[in-house]
């Protein structure tokens, strides 16, 4: 079939005295009968391209990998333990609870029996985990409604909240109600804007959710971001309230007086506050680019942030993230990329390391301040997750549940390399393989990477790429500036006007592959999603001569109107704000879809989008995919709009098989995998 005809209109706006085309606006309304129709017919292009004997051999390899029981690490609350697990054939996860470890597990909410687009959001038990409060939304638009169950008669009660978008829960210690987090109501804001405007409520169990007192958000701009903890006592609220990643405030609310109370404000940077018995500790990028912990005692916690007392000081580590348990406190690392877990006790002193694999990331732990035993899991490029747990009677660490590992880890090799970057910098990046491939230079290899919002790209189990791996492929993981592998500067070093580094440092990857012969640009491919889209995007139009092959994943791709869609208003912070003059200038330099050029041949590419996506407009890719069918002409332009799916989470296994196995198949087209 031909590629369908993509109108185009010649439309250019003045913005600060700067010319911006932007022919394929029209392509932004998704109500428009028009884009209907242009959508319909894009997915019919796409599946004459890749729906093919290879897609349902691919397809079936997935089904069959994914064919699996996972899990999460269970939450001790009581005696009671919570967590999620999917059975093979299921599409989604379901909450479990154990009374006691040995427990056989009983049902409490499973989204599977509603529909398989139906998910999970979130959950929280109770105190004593006598009731857990939990969110569910459909779709794949990720605006859930908040129900409260009874765990002893698996009954939901009548209390009903929403729309509750990823809520923050915090309970009080007897259970008998909960502060959260919640959005505005439909029609009380422009739609564009239904995903901010957070707030924070106080729910007395069995009131009507319409008397709920809102505790904090009066007056606060849109884009505020929630996160709560509380006191052992439940006497003082901590209110963690950001608008980027890296920097946020810490108001307290005492829960008997109900007054509220700046703690930590006007300071740039970041505070995350727990609390133990008889002091708080803060983990903090103040004056400390890795982080570092401050503390104080609980009667004095008021007194300038200057005069705390540093309780851990700052390492030639990162620190991810601190959890406490009865009487310890857990630290993870990330060391060259890779995870470690230090204890110590409430005193600060450092009482062990726990042993962990090469190359292990630690995909989280699971601990409360009321509870001394403690949960965390682990994973690596050759096994999936396995959960661990510490045994505070005994005091060791036991192997407690393990996923069942599709490869023979000692056929798979893994290594972590260095290249140097534009500017000198030095970028780590990992290389995956099956042992007995030979790099010889014509490799099919794909590289990713994401490079925003300190978020840090770990090893991880690649079941969605065994198809690839088998076959004899190569996998790089590249970890690159705008994430947060090396700390808060490594991460300011690519955003706003320095954004282009992290664009630099992943082409540096790709080229040090080609140096070192695993492979060359005609059998190189790169993918991304999100900010990861966004930055194959961009690469692509900036090297189309290095690249072959493209897969784009939800991504942004028109930076001068990406605030005006969404919740995308929050992201200026990283990107810049094109309603400012200088940073209008910077992000015209590397926008992707306003440095397409006419007289270029691009890389194949392939677009993935959803149309319930609340996060990336699926508008970005549909503009891009436009501009780059009308210059190609000889790789393919493609684009895949899913129905019923939003940006990711909770999406479906079978929607989540059927989209990889046409990446995959797009992928062993365009590089030649055997």
């Amino acid at each position: 079939m031909p590629i369908p005809a993509t109108k185009r209109e010649e439309l250019k706006e003045e913005i600060h005295g700067i010319s911006v085309s932007d022919p394929y606006r029209w392509l932004e309304n998704p109500d428009h009968p028009e884009v209907k129709d242009w959508i319909a017919e894009q997915n019919a292009w796409t599946d004459s391209h890749l729906r093919n004997e290879t897609q349902k051999m691919f397809s079936e390899e997935l089904a069959r990998s994914f064919h699996v029981v996972n899990f999460s690490s269970p939450v001790p609350v009581n005696g009671r333990y919570f967590f999620t697990e999917r059975q093979p054939g299921q599409d989604q996860m379901v909450l479990f609870v154990k009374n006691g470890l040995e427990d056989e597990p009983t049902e409490l909410i499973n989204p599977n029996a509603i529909g398989t687009t139906t998910t999970l959001d979130f959950w929280m038990p109770s105190s004593t985990g006598r009731f857990v409060a939990y969110g569910l939304s459909s779709g794949g638009d990720e605006i859930a409604t908040l129900r409260v169950m009874d765990v002893e008669t698996k009954q939901d009660l009548p209390d009903t909240i929403a729309p509750c978008r990823y809520a923050s829960i915090t309970w009080l210690p007897d259970d008998s109600g909960f502060f959260y987090t919640r959005g505005p109501k439909p029609g009380t804001v422009p739609d564009n804007e239904i995903t901010l405007h957070n707030k924070l409520y106080f729910h007395v169990l069995g009131a009507d959710p319409q008397t709920d007192m809102m505790v904090f958000g009066e007056g606060r701009p849109m884009d505020d971001m929630i996160q709560l903890s509380m006191s052992v006592d439940g006497n003082l609220l901590a209110i963690h309230v950001a608008r980027t990643w890296t920097h946020n405030e810490i108001y307290l609310y005492d829960i008997k007086q109900k007054t509220l109370s700046p703690l930590i404000v006007n300071i740039p940077a970041q505070f995350i506050l727990e609390f133990l018995n008889d002091k708080v500790i803060v983990k903090t990028n103040y004056l400390a680019d890795r982080y570092r912990v401050l503390t104080t005692h609980l009667n004095d916690l008021f007194k300038p942030l200057d005069g705390w007392e540093e309780f851990i000081p700052q390492r030639d580590s990162v620190l991810e993230s601190v959890h406490v348990t009865k009487d310890q406190i857990l630290l993870s690392y990330l060391v060259n990329v890779c995870g470690q877990i230090v204890t110590l006790d409430h005193n600060g002193r450092e009482t062990g390391t726990i042993p962990l694999p090469a190359f292990t990331t630690i995909t989280d732990i699971s601990s409360r301040i009321e509870e001394a035993e403690f949960f965390y899991g682990i994973a690596s490029f050759t096994f999936p997750k396995k959960i661990y747990r510490f045994d505070a009677t005994r005091k060791q660490y036991d192997l407690y549940r393990a996923t069942d590992n599709p490869i023979s880890p000692e056929n798979y090799v893994a290594t972590q390399q260095w290249c140097v970057s534009k500017d000198g910098t030095k970028i780590p990046y990992f290389l995956f393989h099956k042992k007995d491939v030979e790099l010889n230079g014509k490799n099919p290899t794909l590289l990713y990477g994401y490079g925003g919002f300190a978020s840090s790209v770990l090893p991880m189990f690649m079941r969605q790429w065994i198809p690839w791996l088998e076959r004899g492929g190569v996998f790089v993981v590249a970890n690159i500036r705008g994430g947060g592998e090396f700390g808060e500067s490594w991460h300011t070093q690519g955003i706003k006007d320095r954004k282009q580094n992290g664009y630099d440092d992943f082409i540096a990857v790709g080229e040090q592959l080609v140096v070192d012969q695993v492979t060359d640009s005609s059998h190189l491919g790169i993918i991304g999603g999100s900010n990861g889209g966004l930055l194959v995007s961009a690469v692509a139009v900036q090297r189309p001569d290095l690249f072959e092959s493209v897969c784009s994943m939800v991504p942004l791709t028109d930076m001068v109107r990406f605030p005006k869609f969404g919740m995308a208003m929050r992201w200026v912070h990283e990107y810049g704000n094109p309603e400012i003059k200088n940073d209008l200038e910077q992000i015209l330099k590397w926008s992707p879809y306003h440095n397409v050029k006419s007289d270029v041949e691009y890389p194949n590419i392939l677009f993935t989008t959803a149309n319930k996506d609340t996060r990336v407009d699926p508008l970005h890719a549909r503009k891009m995919a436009a501009a780059l069918q009308a210059v190609n002409q000889k790789n393919v332009v493609l684009i895949f709009s899913e129905e019923e799916a939003g940006h990711g989470p909770g999406k479906p296994i079978s929607k989540y098989v059927e989209a990889q196995s046409l990446i995959l198949t797009f992928f062993a087209q365009t590089l030649g995998l055997k």
